[in-house]
């Protein structure tokens, strides 16, 4: 087992000047000297502050983002043509990954301003509105956000209210949106909306518009902030949108808004793994520090079995989300439409995320009682990791996604066996392969919806199998290799199992008696009497 993971030079982990699958390319030498002064700014920031004491109180401090934004981060989102080094993922993936090793809440929001509003912004936005705005995030420490999510519309997106019209020269935007990050500080927003129709109804399509909060006519009003569990330095709330726009402030693209949104959305979901990847190395490093300080019955901590195991697994998944972000880095570059790549980024999302929250809580269990506070890491890491696993598509929705998708290619292929159809495309088949004989499962022809969930989970898994495959026979650490690989088919064993049992029984709708357990005591004990003579 590797016991400890050196701070990683990202700059040289990364291959910053790829052109593979369409990605673009960028001077490598100048994205690895942004990269390199966002990691500087960031240590010295949060080297001067008290970070537990950070941790605890609502929004990052002034100073932190002064500093941070002062080395220019946004830049790794921005594709060449407007300064930048975001053509490829990798810049930003190298960010987020810096980003969230010291928090994961300013980890969020690079992701949140570059990948949500910059991307977007430069790959579909009016050149001149995109050359107008995108220099204020660059360099001038602006921030964008995106306003999808509605009170009621949350997982059913495109039944949205928000709706806009045309107004002679102008858009004219108004709904409510909330659970947007970065509420009330924003600079800039791009707020999604379906179109007006006369009598009042809504048109099926998706649009999105930019609004500048420097524009009295474009202001979106914050109107209650939410006191959200965790992620403190990152604002949510619940906003009302009543703006006019110019004409030029609807983001075009080549295929309509929805494409248009499901190319944002996904490239976004293949972002995550830059999160992780700091995240977890964080949760590794503290790991390895408390279990090699702490003396329990006279010997380390990190002398135990079942310790040891824990800290393999969560070197492990570190080593899946570095497998992750390289796939990303390389597949998901903003030349690229990834509009119908559902199953690579829900798979990217979802896998990530899960080993945020999975690292969090061994974490939480191996310092134990004193990391059961807001003032400690652990505590903070487990509520501040929680809602990746939520937004952008709840996990389990894309599970059953990615299952639904699967099986409608296993009917149309006409097998039934797991493993044969993962082995079928390029995507699953190395990992098909490593997983080996626990794919060996047949398939229902409709399988039930829970089903799907443990399906699509599977799935996931033999895709990151294969990005980590692909990783190894680059060179990377063969110590982490072989501990990622331990991980995904330890998650593979288990949802097979699942797969080999009976559905469990549905739903009771009788009702819940209180203290019934009571009422089975042995009468020795005068409980059950005691009670009946009371009632």
């Amino acid at each position: 087992m590797v016991l400890q993971l050196t701070r990683p030079d990202t700059t040289r982990d990364l291959d910053l000047d790829t052109d593979t699958h369409g990605t673009g390319s960028v001077d490598p030498d100048r994205a690895a000297s942004l990269i390199e002064r966002f990691r500087g700014a960031v240590a010295r920031t949060f080297g001067r502050a008290d970070v537990d004491v950070i941790g605890q109180q609502r929004g990052l401090p002034p100073f932190v983002m002064r500093d941070v934004l002062a080395a220019e981060p946004m830049r790794a989102f921005l594709p060449e043509r407007f300064g930048g080094f975001g053509d490829s993922l990798a810049p930003g993936q190298a960010v987020m990954e810096e980003a969230a090793y010291h928090s994961l809440a300013l980890g969020l929001t690079m992701g949140i301003s570059g990948g949500l509003f910059v991307q977007p912004v430069a790959k579909y936005a009016d050149r001149a509105v995109a050359e107008r705005i995108l220099p204020q995030l660059a360099g001038r420490g602006s921030l964008g956000g995106l306003m999808i999510t509605e009170p009621g519309y949350g997982t059913d997106a495109l039944s949205m209210q928000t709706a806009w019209r045309r107004e002679g020269e102008h858009y004219r935007v108004r709904g409510t949106k909330h659970w947007a990050g970065l509420s009330g500080w924003a600079d800039y927003w791009l707020v999604m909306a379906r179109p007006g129709k006369d009598g009042g109804d809504l048109g099926n399509g998706i649009d999105m518009f930019v609004c500048d909060q420097s524009d009295p006519e474009q202001q979106i009003e914050l109107v209650e902030r939410y006191p959200s569990l965790g992620l403190y330095g990152i604002p949510y709330g619940r906003n009302r949108v009543d703006v006019r726009v110019p004409l030029t402030h609807r983001l075009e693209g080549d295929r309509g808004g929805l494409r248009m949104m499901m190319d944002l959305l996904h490239r976004s979901r293949s972002s995550f793994a830059g999160n992780a990847v700091g995240f977890i190395h964080r949760m590794v490093d503290e790991a390895v520090a408390h279990c090699t300080e702490r003396v329990v019955s006279g010997r380390q901590l990190l002398d135990y079995d079942q310790v040891r195991a824990r800290i393999a697994r969560l070197q492990g998944q570190w080593a899946c989300a570095s497998a992750l972000s390289l796939w990303s880095s390389e597949h998901a570059g903003l030349s690229v439409d990834l509009s119908r790549e559902a199953q690579s980024a829900s798979s990217v999302k979802a896998v990530a995320s899960d080993y945020l929250q999975e690292s969090a809580q061994s974490l939480l269990q191996l310092v134990g009682a004193k990391g059961y506070a807001l003032n400690h890491i652990a505590g903070r890491a487990v509520v501040d990791s929680r809602p990746f696993q939520i937004f952008e598509g709840s996990n389990d929705v894309l599970y059953a996604q990615v299952g639904a998708k699967l099986a409608d290619q296993m009917r149309r292929a006409g097998t039934s066996n797991l493993r044969e159809q993962l082995a079928r495309d390029e995507t699953t088949a190395a990992g098909a392969d490593l997983a080996g004989a626990q794919l060996e499962i047949n398939i229902d022809e409709r399988p039930a919806q829970r089903r799907l969930v443990e399906i699509g989970a599977i799935a996931t898994r033999v895709f990151t199998l294969t990005t980590v495959h692909t990783m190894g026979r680059r060179g990377f650490d063969q110590d982490h290799v072989s501990l990622a690989v331990a991980a995904l088919r330890e998650d593979v064993g288990a949802l097979a199992s699942r797969l080999h049992r009976s559905l469990a029984p549905e739903v009771s709708t009788g009702p819940i008696p209180s203290g019934a357990w009571r009422e089975l005591m042995a009468p020795a004990t005068g409980f059950a009497a005691a009670r009946a003579a009371t009632a």
